[in-house]
């Protein structure tokens, strides 16, 4: 009961914080995100590990700017979570913007597509906005906390109301995801940057890190529901959020596994570089490795 409170609580802290003029916003998170980087250790030195492997041709200083800024970007960003759970529709379509979304209409309803969202940090602002406008497939893992987990997907949930789309559970697999891509010709939003073990994974390159276990996951989904793939990515601008939508890839899948992998990995990387600061660093993202106890590379964080 009392983690339910406390709970409860903390969103409505969120929710009445949102309605903070931005600036101070940005200054309150900005704030918070320094006092986080001295204090966090674990997650600061998990954030290094990354940042060394991924760019060994900076030096240790930009590599800790990169890794503040990106404390202060989590802050900031996470201030404004409290949009999901009440912002109007008036209030969200005003601070969210779309960038190229002909992109995404050209196949909406008329064939089945992924919608490439890697682990930023507004991922979930930019997901809520887009069920505005669109009915989609998205996949929801159930948190500990089984409260918690039921508002966050009232949240994710509360515009599909209008135009139709589901959240499904992980437990349900894809076969149901890709039934419905097929029946219905609706987007999907799907996470593919998550080291899930050796299981259904290759190792490929991701920035200059070379075993890099990734999903084989996207191919695989592609063959079977005929779908096209576009990358999205949601980027914090000044006050202001934008959903980035990009480019059909073309001949995509080859048949060539690995290579269609490890293609995945690069546009991923292009989408990082336009904002290095807001993609998702303190993940232990490279905890499977060949040959190597699970986790080792991150044991003395």
């Amino acid at each position: 009961m009392l983690n339910k409170i406390l709970i409860y609580l903390g969103i409505w802290f969120l929710r009445l914080i949102s309605w903070l003029p931005m600036p101070i916003m940005r200054l309150l998170g900005t704030l918070l995100g320094l006092l986080a980087y001295v204090l966090v250790r674990k997650r600061r030195n998990i954030g290094l590990i990354n940042l060394r492997l991924c760019f060994p041709e900076k030096s240790e200083a930009e590599r800790r700017q990169i890794l503040r800024k990106h404390f202060c970007e989590l802050f900031i960003i996470s201030l404004d979570y409290g949009l999901m759970f009440g912002a109007s529709e008036f209030r969200m379509r005003r601070l969210i913007k779309y960038r190229n979304l002909d992109n995404l209409k050209q196949y909406y309803e008329k064939r089945p597509v992924v919608m490439l969202a890697p682990h930023f940090l507004a991922l979930d602002i930019g997901g809520n906005r887009t069920t505005m406008d669109f009915a989609g497939l998205t996949m929801f893992s159930p948190q500990r906390n089984a409260y918690f987990s039921e508002r966050v997907k009232q949240a994710r949930m509360r515009f599909f109301i209008h135009n139709g789309g589901e959240v499904i559970s992980r437990q349900e697999g894809l076969r149901s995801i890709i039934k419905k891509m097929k029946q219905k010709k609706w987007p999907f939003y799907y996470l593919p940057d998550q080291d899930m073990d050796e299981t259904s994974s290759v190792y490929v390159p991701f920035f200059a890190h070379h075993n890099c276990a990734t999903l084989d996951t996207l191919p695989k989904i592609l063959k079977l529901s005929d779908a096209v793939v576009i990358s999205m990515a949601t980027y914090r601008e000044g006050n202001h959020y934008v959903i980035e939508f990009g480019e059909a890839w073309q001949n995509y899948p080859t048949g060539n596994l690995l290579a269609d992998v490890a293609f995945m990995n690069r546009q991923i990387e292009t989408m990082i570089m336009k904002h290095p600061e807001q993609y998702l660093w303190m993940h232990k993202r490279f905890k499977t490795q060949p040959n190597m106890e699970r986790g080792k590379l991150y044991e003395n964080c």
